[in-house]
């Protein structure tokens, strides 16, 4: 099954804040990108915007996407 919704274990308290752009990495490569829509204290939830082949897989790292510009593989 498929979602186009993530949940990282991160939110208000480290400053993460609704619309705020982030990425989803593997080693060195991006795997999607994503925007946050929903802020709690410790978690946020964000939506899929762009994703390449790789699927979206628990343990991913998930980080402020300082550099936008740049394409998902």
């Amino acid at each position: 099954e498929e979602w186009s919704f993530v949940v990282g274990n991160f939110g208000a308290r480290e400053g993460v804040k609704i619309g705020m752009p982030l990425r989803v990495k593997r080693g060195d490569e991006v795997v999607a990108r994503l925007r946050v829509v929903d802020v709690r204290e410790r978690i946020c939830g964000a939506i899929i915007q762009e994703s390449g082949k790789e699927k979206i897989k628990v343990g991913d790292r998930l980080e402020v996407d300082a550099r936008p510009d740049v394409s998902v593989r």
